[in-house]
């Protein structure tokens, strides 16, 4: 069994949480994610994501370092300028999503569109706010159960954003079996097909599960797990693309 697969990269989160820190004043989020950037450049680090590598997926990585300032470290109690300048976005996705789960979907989706560059809800919007569940249980910060909860709340609460929804369901079921890979908790394909599909039903949505093709690209992309390896736990062809994308 291998350690932590995101133990690098909580610790240039808090890296980088040290370097906002003290020079809060001159730093603003542009800043803050072309930090970001460099610094997994620097050490060989992908995003948390997909197949696909929109455009704005460092400023997307940065609910990554949000939710280890917030609950790994408690940034917002001790340095509360540092979540108001730098992580407003993921604030604002915070409170949406909380609204949503408290059942006031109107104040929600008012949140949204006030995030969105577009000023209206779009898929884009809707998968960052769910990246943050996401995010939170990869790191530990939140339960399998609590993440079906919110994907429970936020289908039915969102049905207008139903293929958005799913494909994130895939992604994280996908990122799920690809760390399981990672870690040595997946070794083989009968588990993993078990896994994959037990996973499914556990969330509440047993006909969105990933191919193992995408599994691949992130076990490959985001853990850096070797071919030879995958192969042994994945039914792959060579060639062949995921018939669906979900959004990083």
């Amino acid at each position: 069994m291998e350690s932590s697969p995101h133990r690098e990269r909580i610790k240039l989160a808090v890296y980088l949480l040290s370097k906002f820190i003290h020079n809060i004043e001159n730093i603003g989020r542009a800043d803050a994610v072309e930090m970001l950037r460099r610094e997994y450049e620097r050490h060989g680090l992908k995003p948390i994501m997909g197949k696909s590598v929109p455009s704005d997926i460092y400023d997307k990585e940065m609910a990554t370092i949000y939710v280890i300032a917030k609950y790994g470290l408690n940034i917002d109690r001790d340095y509360p300028e540092v979540l108001k300048k730098i992580f407003y976005i993921e604030e604002a996705l915070e409170e949406a999503l909380s609204s949503l789960m408290s059942g006031d979907k109107e104040k929600a989706k008012s949140i949204l569109k006030g995030v969105s560059p577009t000023n209206v809800v779009d898929s884009n919007t809707v998968a960052r706010m769910l990246r943050l569940p996401l995010v939170k249980f990869v790191l530990g910060f939140m339960s399998e159960e609590e993440v079906a909860k919110v994907f429970k709340v936020v289908s039915e609460n969102m049905s207008e954003e139903e293929k958005t929804i799913k494909s994130y369901i895939r992604f994280f079921i996908a990122l799920r079996i690809a760390e399981g890979i990672k870690k040595g908790e997946i070794r083989n394909k009968t588990f993993k097909e078990a896994f994959k599909r037990a996973l499914a039903i556990r969330l509440g949505f047993p006909k969105s599960t990933p191919s193992d093709d995408y599994i691949a690209v992130i076990a490959e992309n985001v853990f850096g797990v070797p071919k030879e390896r995958l192969r042994e736990v994945l039914s792959l062809e060579e060639g062949q693309e995921t018939s669906s994308t979900p959004p990083a």
